[in-house]
């Protein structure tokens, strides 16, 4: 049932994406909430879109390819429905936003002040901010045409990280600039050569330990809600697929707040660490100040961050702090499949026992369902489309790449082949 604002009409949200993950992970919790959701993505395919709790889909412009008819049809939008909150998921549309302020200034967007963006966008700025409070993060600098790698291996050592200072630039919105992770000093010469703005990129030193994420909701720099998960696995340099929930880190927990009553932030935000369990060192890698790609696992656990951010943003209602079950783990089948298969290259002696182990781990996710072990981030018992969808996708692509493959291979002339 739709929930109905005082004048009858219902409580309606514009949700700015397409993911299995992040998108489809609001557009799941607000529609369960009551709420008549709008979908508004820039893959019109993509199997988010099936979720049945999508009241309607808008088309919008590529932003990059034309900003003024962007503006245009969001501002139609935005007249026409009478949205309670506009949720972008991407950073892209996020920057575009936050470049035309003015002109959306008398509408609900869940963004962060302008004087905050820069901190929580800018993996330049965010280990500035860390030091000037005390928090500990890698030495870092900014990539030059002078720099070349032993000066760089000299200082930061091996492996070393080459990050963008944004994932996406407001002048090249249609793409996100890559990181690398670089074992060795030919790999790192091949890789100063393809970068291709050396200003726009961070080296830093590689920690040793795994991925934690804090993730909040906080109100003018209060945190209200916090939730930390646990990296099991991820792609080199990339997303988290496999992830497990863990009690809060109370050391973790301060830089966070740290961080938010600077920056006075009002929203939700995922602080990135890298924690060594040997030594138990730390450091802060960035802030994403929206929604995350492991959302779905605090979400199943009941801390519905989406919703409790729309009833403080909308209704101004706080809720009471969740205490949620430590040790479940929450998976994205298609990308930890890709994930497990892509770490075959790396494998030497004993890992590859470990990797059948992971293998089997993989295989066998059904039975942890059944027994609430572990969570899907797209198979959910109340919105199955989403993820039958994605499975057919997926499905198809490899059967695709499957039949160029075998195409392009030498032998029998086209007329040879038997039928």
């Amino acid at each position: 049932m739709v929930n109905a604002m005082s004048d009858g009409c219902p409580e309606r949200v514009l949700v700015i994406g397409d993911d299995v993950r992040i998108f489809l992970a609001v557009v799941r919790s607000l529609g369960r909430a009551g709420k008549e959701v709008h979908a508004a993505p820039v893959i019109r395919h993509s199997p988010a879109l099936r979720s049945k709790f999508i009241s309607a889909v808008h088309h919008f412009p590529c932003y990059a390819d034309d900003p003024a008819a962007w503006r245009a049809s969001v501002l139609s939008a935005l007249r026409a429905f009478s949205f309670q909150l506009i949720v972008p998921c991407t950073d892209p549309t996020i920057l575009a936003f936050d470049a035309h302020r003015e002109e959306f200034a008398g509408y609900p967007i869940a963004i962060p002040k302008a004087d905050a963006m820069g901190f929580h966008f800018d993996k330049e700025k965010t280990p500035e901010l860390c030091v000037a409070l005390g928090i500990p993060v890698n030495d870092s600098a900014r990539i030059s045409a002078s720099n070349i790698a032993p000066t760089l291996i000299s200082r930061f050592g091996l492996p070393l990280v080459l990050k963008p200072r944004r994932s996406y630039w407001l002048d090249r919105l249609d793409t996100a600039d890559k990181v690398w992770i670089v074992e060795n000093e030919p790999e790192l010469r091949r890789v100063l050569t393809v970068i291709p703005e050396p200003s726009r990129y961070l080296v830093e030193g590689y920690f040793e330990g795994s991925g934690v994420g804090v993730s909040v909701l906080v109100r003018d720099g209060e945190i209200l809600h916090a939730f930390q998960h646990r990296r099991l696995r991820e792609g080199r340099g990339g997303s988290s697929s496999y992830r497990v929930s863990e009690p809060i880190n109370e050391e973790l927990l301060r830089a966070c707040r740290k961080i938010c009553e600077h920056t006075q932030l009002t929203g939700v935000c995922m602080f990135e660490f890298r924690w060594n369990p040997s030594t138990h060192d730390w450091v802060l890698l960035e802030t994403n100040a929206r929604f995350w790609g492991s959302s779905p696992l605090p979400l199943s656990l009941g801390v519905d961050f989406p919703r409790f951010l729309y009833d403080l943003l909308v209704h101004q209602v706080r809720h009471p702090a969740v205490q949620y079950r430590v040790g479940i783990r929450g998976r994205n089948l298609v990308l930890d499949g890709f994930n497990l298969l892509s770490s075959v290259r790396n494998l030497r002696g004993g890992r590859i026992g470990n990797w059948l182990g992971d293998l089997a781990d993989f295989l066998t996710q059904p039975i942890r369902w059944i027994s609430g072990r572990e969570r899907s981030d797209s198979f959910v018992s109340d919105d199955l489309r989403p993820a039958l969808w994605e499975c057919a996708s997926l499905l198809s692509s490899l059967r695709q790449r499957l039949t160029r493959h075998k195409s392009s291979q030498p032998g029998r002339r086209r007329s040879e082949q038997p039928a």
